[in-house]
């Protein structure tokens, strides 16, 4: 049995338990707070509590570790570090999935022992409450999740000569001519834009601004190869 366990209380914690139920008939949501727990019980949620010093070899008589996903979603940076760091210290090949505020946050979540890390602000958590009701999007989610395919997240730096330099990023027919969805734009100054924002609809493209994409890998690896061989 495939089971998952999340450890926060918070939307975008919920959200993932949400996407979840159709892969894993054991999903346990584990908070802090003994009032989280009830307000989760009441909502027919599976719950645990526990403490940020728990002693996690128990896991190990709970759960096919071979068949477990956890998830550090916690609201703390620092928090989602802790846990990640002592699960990865009691457990060699756990699956763990953090979420990161920042690039740096999730710099050190890389180096505490998490697979993967999902980078996440309060403006991602509407964008997927919202979009999650739609089939499809549930599907991208669950594929990039679980990797069932080759759809995956990159990042990519615009060169000078691309051709839609200077333009809008709402006005670039992404999906149409490149296959991609456009999740953020990363300026030269770090300063991160997502594309649902006003701000970053109406900012021109530049030189040197990173674009967080999501497609099949086939047209990620067309979209980075279209400037191969040119000078940047």
């Amino acid at each position: 049995m495939k089971s998952a366990v999340i450890f926060g209380y918070n939307e975008f914690a919920l959200e993932i338990a949400q996407s979840l139920k159709t892969k894993y008939s054991d999903i346990t949501l584990f908070v802090l707070q003994d009032e989280d727990k009830k307000l989760l019980q009441d909502r027919g949620f599976k719950v645990a509590k526990f403490d940020l010093l728990d002693e996690w070899s128990t896991f190990e008589t709970e759960y096919d570790l071979d068949k477990l996903i956890v998830f550090c979603a916690l609201e703390e940076s620092s928090q989602n570090i802790f846990l990640t760091i002592s699960l990865r210290a009691t457990f060699e090949k756990l699956l763990i999935i953090a979420l990161s505020t920042d690039q740096e946050s999730g710099r050190k979540l890389k180096m505490a022992g998490a697979n993967k890390i999902i980078p996440i602000t309060q403006t991602t958590v509407n964008i997927i409450t919202e979009i999650l009701e739609r089939p499809l999007v549930t599907e991208i989610l669950n594929t990039i999740l679980f990797a069932e395919n080759e759809l995956k997240i990159a990042q990519w730096s615009i060169p000078k000569n691309a051709e839609f330099i200077g333009e809008n990023i709402e006005d670039v027919d992404w999906k149409y001519k490149y296959g991609l969805i456009i999740l953020a734009v990363i300026r030269a100054n770090l300063d991160t834009s997502f594309i649902y924002t006003k701000k970053a609809n109406h900012e021109p493209l530049k030189e040197g601004d990173i674009l967080v994409i999501v497609g099949f890998k086939y047209d990620i690896e067309v979209f980075k190869s279209r400037y191969r061989g040119k000078t940047l």
